[in-house]
């Protein structure tokens, strides 16, 4: 046998006669090279495992992962010119008209994990505070939807529409198209204005503070019906005046829609063509005396895009 030949089965036969001590140290050194190469090949099994499949390196566990998708603001005719520029907007560059016949959607592309979790920011009383990122991503859909509007009729989409592709989009305006064709000619013209009437709370007498001494129980039961029945006129009075507001105002509006709010004793969206708005707000300016008399007072927000007047069945998946 020549030198180099040896089998290992000689070599360690060789080592455990001549040399034991030598054989006991480098069967030592073997285990621990062992371990440790084993230990390195499950941790990568183990980390490959919770990752899943990936095509390259793995990411931070903190760091969400981009989906483009489309955020779409409004629905408008074919010809309506991309606005250049969006105040208080970081997607203006980004904006632009997606056109199916004579029909558009106006998009941006955007990062669709940017809206992950917005659900949670607002309070237990949908309160949010005004530097958080929903109210940020509200007011620059509200941008977006304003300069489009200024130029020419659209049909606003709700706060965080978003579609997957052009293909989605060119899907919705086909499927919608006659439908959307009539809201737009609909709204052409026209702006939205807002009339909210506030009416204090009363603060009426408790029993406490009538006067129990010196009256009989049938005095102070009389004392305490003409209170409520004070209570009920007033009452009636209000509602009578906003009656007639709201009557007079859906008289020269097209469309007029009233809304639930918690701190209004009335409030109502209008959609009136602009050669009427003047006539609109002189018929406001008349009836405020009324409305004093009673106790209350008007508040007009606008002009708005036609945002209580969009048909909520074009919106898309949120």
């Amino acid at each position: 046998m020549t030198a180099g030949a040896e089998s290992d089965a000689d070599v360690a036969s060789l080592a455990q006669r001549h040399a034991p001590e030598v054989w006991e140290t480098a069967l030592r050194a073997a285990k621990d090279q062992a371990t440790a190469v084993l230990t390195r090949r499950l941790t990568d099994a183990i980390l490959a495992g919770a990752a899943g499949p990936r095509s390259g390196p793995a990411p931070g566990p903190d760091i969400p992962q981009p989906r483009p998708g489309l955020c779409a603001y409004a629905i408008t005719w074919s010809h309506a010119q991309v606005p250049e520029n969006v105040a208080g907007s970081d997607v203006a560059p980004a904006v632009r008209l997606i056109v199916h016949e004579n029909l558009a959607l106006l998009v941006a592309q955007v990062d669709l994990a940017a809206f992950a979790g917005l659900e949670h920011e607002a309070g237990p009383t949908d309160t949010v505070a005004p530097d958080s990122r929903l109210a940020m991503l509200a007011r620059q859909h509200d941008a977006v939807i304003r300069a489009i509007f200024h130029d020419c009729p659209a049909l606003p989409l709700r706060f965080g529409t978003v579609v997957r592709d052009e293909r989605a989009a060119l899907r919705l305006l086909e499927e919608r198209r006659a439908e959307v064709a009539e809201w737009l000619a609909r709204v052409d013209g026209h702006r939205e204005w807002g009339v909210r009437v506030v009416r204090p709370e009363p603060h009426p007498e408790s029993i406490r503070e009538v006067p129990l001494e010196g009256i009989s129980g049938t005095e102070y039961l009389a004392l305490r019906a003409r209170q409520l029945d004070d209570g009920r006129h007033a009452k009636a009075l209000a509602r009578d005046a906003v009656n007639a507001l709201h009557d007079s105002l859906a008289g020269c509006s097209t469309d007029a829609v009233q809304r639930e709010q918690p701190h209004a004793f009335f409030d109502a969206a209008y959609l009136v063509r602009q050669d009427q708005e003047e006539t609109f707000h002189g018929r406001i300016r008349r009836l405020e005396d009324d409305l004093a008399t009673a106790g209350m007072t008007a508040r007009t927000t606008g002009p708005w895009p036609p945002y209580s007047f969009a048909p909520a069945q074009l919106e898309v998946r949120r």
